[in-house]
């Protein structure tokens, strides 16, 4: 898997989409994709370790990079954050940023349903979102 498919995408937009809901604050907030991801981390932490996720991140964020080229500016720090986030806010397009981080977040569901699967992945983003998703999306 080395693109964010449609179903993924579909996927990261309804997280994205759900997330921003909670938020009204979020509504035109370009980063949400990244706010979804770190609230994921303990979640699949908890089943992974926290290295474990943020290896899967960092993977993802490299397979990332070949579709958005601005995302090479951020790492993934220690604690599962992103390092060079605030940077790029403040000069990036918010439209781009908003595409990478469905990039990115697409391309990490992808990678968790390879290594704990389907079902697994959707039930534990559903419980962490309070989202219903199923594989028939």
């Amino acid at each position: 898997m080395n693109r964010a498919t449609p179903k993924l995408r579909i996927y990261a937009e309804r997280l994205i989409a759900d997330e921003m809901s909670r938020h009204a604050s979020s509504k035109s907030n370009p980063t949400a994709a990244f706010a979804v991801i770190e609230k994921l981390n303990p979640h699949f932490g908890a089943l992974m370790g926290a290295a474990g996720f943020r290896a899967l991140l960092s993977r993802a964020l490299v397979l990332a990079n070949a579709e958005v080229a601005w995302l090479r500016e951020l790492h993934v720090k220690a604690d599962g954050s992103f390092e060079g986030l605030n940077e790029l806010e403040a000069q990036a397009n918010p439209q781009e940023i908003a595409a990478g981080g469905i990039v990115l977040l697409a391309l990490l569901i992808g990678l968790l349903v390879t290594f704990i699967g389907e079902d697994l992945t959707l039930r534990l983003l559903s419980n962490a979102n309070d989202l219903e998703l199923g594989p028939e999306d």
